[in-house]
């Protein structure tokens, strides 16, 4: 991929559209592209995140086990970002997060993550709209068990 499509193909994503081009450019430059064929494991169990990677193409699956051997699966697809709960928290994966389609991802390095959050706004309002969504659809989730529970 050239400069001008991986810039292209973070512009198509909610998370970047409003990005200044210079720090799009940036993000590009320093982001590292990696491809991972299905069923590769992209992030392990309690491993420690050094960055971010945003789903340019392909569906990841996460997946955790618990003591009673049952796994929980859910998946994400392509404009999604995986990592950046773990890197705010400071706390470990989860879970294991594999490649379910063959992915085409980019590793924003961690360093350039908090850079954009401390000093593009338009960035740091689109991190948060997105944990928000996905906290309300974790809500909305946890809500409609309870009810089956009822």
């Amino acid at each position: 991929m050239t400069l001008e499509t991986d810039m292209g193909c973070l512009r198509a994503l909610p998370l970047f559209k409003d990005l200044p081009a210079s720090r799009l450019k940036l993000v590009a430059l320093m982001g590292e592209r990696l491809r991972f064929p299905a069923g590769t494991p992209m992030v392990r169990d309690t491993e420690q995140p050094d960055g971010v990677y945003v789903i340019l193409q392909g569906e990841v699956e996460f997946s955790q086990g618990d003591a009673g051997g049952s796994v929980r699966r859910f998946q994400k697809e392509a404009g999604s970002i995986i990592g950046d709960v773990s890197l705010l928290s400071g706390q470990r994966f989860l879970g294991k997060v594999s490649a379910k389609t063959e992915v085409l991802a980019l590793r924003i390095p961690r360093d350039l993550f908090f850079e954009l959050l401390q000093t593009v706004p338009e960035f740091s309002l689109a991190i948060c709209r997105d944990l928000a969504s996905r906290v309300a659809r974790l809500a909305n989730v946890l809500l409609r068990e309870d009810e089956a529970v009822s």
